[in-house]
């Protein structure tokens, strides 16, 4: 999980402050996966704040509101979820 602001040039984003960012990655290692991640978010014009926390998931961890992403993610390969937070 990251925790990004959305840059000048990032869409959709009226009224958006920042955003908790959930990555589903599949990848060989916890550090590939941030890599992936770090990348993606950037290039969708976000500033990556921190990251918050990062584990391997499978079937029998995920939680169950993360398994409908997670089972996304065998198929896709990634899955990004953003928690938009408003402006105030």
């Amino acid at each position: 999980m990251f925790h990004a602001i959305p840059n000048l040039n990032a869409e959709d984003v009226d009224n958006v402050a920042g955003s908790y960012i959930n990555c589903y990655i599949q990848a060989e290692s916890i550090k590939k996966a941030e890599w992936i991640s770090r990348v993606y978010i950037r290039k969708m014009n976000w500033n990556i704040l921190d990251c918050e926390e990062a584990y391997e998931l499978d079937s029998d961890t995920v939680s169950d509101e993360g398994r409908e992403y997670y089972e996304q993610a065998l198929i896709e390969k990634t899955v990004y979820v953003f928690h938009n937070y408003p402006i105030d």
